[in-house]
């Protein structure tokens, strides 16, 4: 009978030691994926952070003009609000009429509405249409760079 106790025992002795690695290993899986989840969230955020510093091509070779405008019924004013000239400058009006000049100095420049043209050199006429749609394009601003904005 007691080996019968002795064998029982022991069998007991062996579902303690397994319940009691199990135990442990319980609480080690869960840790372990905390541990894992957070290794692959730095990895993600080190190559997010690694993309974001290469420079934006488009900056290297293209400015961003800083212009404000204001309208009258004949003229547009146009605030150049960068430090710099802007050379060989387009403006196109309404996405059809076209304005050439060739220096837009800093500070403020009036540009009468009436001497915008499209393709068959019709003028914009300013008593029958509005303005709703400019885009500025300089051939040199900031370094020579080429420049936009658009309204």
């Amino acid at each position: 009978m007691s080996s019968r106790k002795t064998g029982y025992g022991s069998s007991s002795f062996f579902i303690r030691i397994s319940l009691t690695k199990s135990g442990k290993q319980s609480r080690l899986l869960p840790m372990m994926r905390q541990i894992a989840s957070l290794l692959i969230l730095l990895l993600l955020l080190s190559v997010l952070n690694a993309c974001s510093l290469l420079p934006d091509q488009r900056s290297i070779h293209h400015t961003d003009l800083q212009a404000a405008l204001t309208f009258s019924s004949t003229n547009i004013m146009i605030d150049n609000g960068n430090d710099f000239v802007w050379k060989g400058v387009t403006l196109r009006l309404n996405n059809e009429y076209d304005l050439t000049i060739d220096l837009m100095p800093r500070g403020i420049t009036s540009v009468s509405l009436a001497d915008f043209y499209n393709v068959q050199r019709q003028p914009f006429n300013p008593q029958s249409m509005t303005p709703h749609q400019l885009n500025i394009q300089a051939q040199a601003g900031f370094e020579n760079k080429p420049g936009s904005f658009n309204w």
